[in-house]
């Protein structure tokens, strides 16, 4: 029963991006544009100074496209982050852009790649919606919405999803 809510904010937040970025304002000769799903970024932990968020990105379109940047209303820096192996150590190092190939998609999730987030304008708080916005070398721009998190929503999210890859 808990799969209900997190699939119909699923499916809110795709509708969401697919209408946002095929109504960006932007003509163009492609029809397929690249979407935002799942959108959430971490209420900041007391203390901390910096927090995550996680999305999907998806590229529908027969081309690569690159993305450079990433904002986040009410915050005052965003930046991409990649986890790697490096020596048996795990490493978290700033990405400049990340190419998204075509017909595919990227996952920001835990161990991978993400956005860290710094210099709250104002407090995060669960259940709040901050505007998201995608920048691509192209000049595209995509926007979608993320949906502020606790540390224990998105714990339990991510247990859920381990639970449902398990049973497959």
């Amino acid at each position: 029963m808990k799969l209900l809510p997190a699939l119909s904010f699923f499916t809110a937040s795709l509708l969401f991006s697919t209408f946002t970025s095929a109504h960006s304002g932007h003509e163009h000769s492609e029809v397929a544009e690249v979407t935002v799903s799942d959108a959430q970024v971490r209420e900041f932990l007391p203390a901390s100074k910096a927090t995550v968020a996680y999305l999907t990105i998806t590229n529908p379109s027969d081309h690569a496209t690159v993305l450079t940047k990433a904002e986040l209303d009410g915050l005052g820096r965003v930046e991409i982050h990649q986890h790697t192996h490096v020596d048996g150590m795990m490493k978290m190092q700033q990405v400049l852009s990340l190419e998204i190939s075509a017909h595919s998609q990227v996952e920001f999730k835990p161990g991978g790649y993400h956005l860290m987030v710094f210099e709250p304008e104002d407090e995060l708080k669960a259940g709040q919606e901050r505007k998201l916005t995608l920048y691509f070398k192209n000049g595209n721009r995509v926007f979608a919405q993320a949906k502020v998190v606790s540390l224990q929503e998105m714990s339990e999210q991510a247990a859920n999803k381990s639970e449902q890859h398990s049973h497959h």
